[in-house]
């Protein structure tokens, strides 16, 4: 089980796994998860779709951006702003400007782009480090995703806020633990799309 005292070790292992998956295959499992995500109801519902630039060897979601853009939807990608602050989102396209932040992640130039709340996105394709098969998650480990989110946590439903922003892990199958151990802090999961299947809690 994956538990606080042993997340470091966690991550470097899951990272290095990711890294390693070939060109070929990496873009055949690529696909198998986006067409998993596109099939999804949370997928079809939704108007306003937050995805992310892959980078360290993450699995890439690209297709399903690029596949919301053609089916009229919103999408937007995440901006890092303070170590400690939430995430912005900002409306993306397919030729967005892009430069690096200071972790090496691609992210759009701030400029016309329109920027919004997370609260008004509906379905947040999240990045990874791992997951288990309740759909309980690893992020890189700044806590970004949580802290954005964290208002899914305050709501006296939240099964009824569920209904209204879903959030999608992508992932390959070889990020999938046997147990992890949930923090009081961690936004759990709607589902993780991989290539073998779609996990839900």
């Amino acid at each position: 089980m994956a538990t606080p005292a042993n997340l470091k070790k966690f991550r470097k292992a899951m990272r290095s796994n990711r890294k390693s998956v070939a060109a070929p295959l990496r873009k055949q499992w690529n696909d198998q998860i986006s067409n998993r995500i596109l099939e999804t109801p949370e997928y079809r519902e939704s108007e306003r779709v937050a995805g992310f630039l892959a980078f360290d060897g993450e699995a890439n979601p690209r297709c399903v951006m690029d596949q919301a853009i053609e089916d009229g939807k919103q999408v937007f990608v995440p901006i890092m702003q303070g170590k400690t602050d939430p995430l912005i989102f900002i409306e993306w396209f397919p030729d967005t400007q892009l430069q690096k932040n200071r972790f090496g992640i691609e992210e759009p130039v701030v400029g016309k782009n329109l920027i919004v709340p997370a609260t008004s996105l509906e379905l947040v394709i999240t990045p990874l480090v791992a997951f288990d098969a309740v759909c309980n998650r690893i992020g890189v480990g700044g806590g970004f995703y949580d802290r954005t989110f964290e208002f899914l946590k305050q709501r006296n439903d939240p099964a009824e806020h569920a209904r209204e922003i879903a959030m999608l892990g992508f992932a390959f199958e070889l990020q999938k633990l046997d147990a992890i151990h949930a923090q009081p802090w961690d936004v759990g999961l709607t589902g993780v799309a991989t290539e073998s299947r779609v996990y839900r809690p």
